[in-house]
């Protein structure tokens, strides 16, 4: 909760609670892009012998 409300702020736009769900998805669904994009790709070079 405190990463989405530092992005999208405090508060919602509209009063209806239907279209408040609806913006919550958008923010939740662009918050998630935005995670993915900054996640490096992590790729195994060699495995170790023992």
């Amino acid at each position: 909760m405190y990463r989405l409300k530092q992005l999208f702020g405090d508060s919602l736009a509209s009063r209806i609670f239907e279209t408040q769900k609806t913006d919550v998805h958008a923010r939740v669904a662009a918050m998630n892009i935005m995670t993915y994009l900054g996640m490096p790709i992590s790729v195994r070079v060699a495995t170790a012998m023992s």
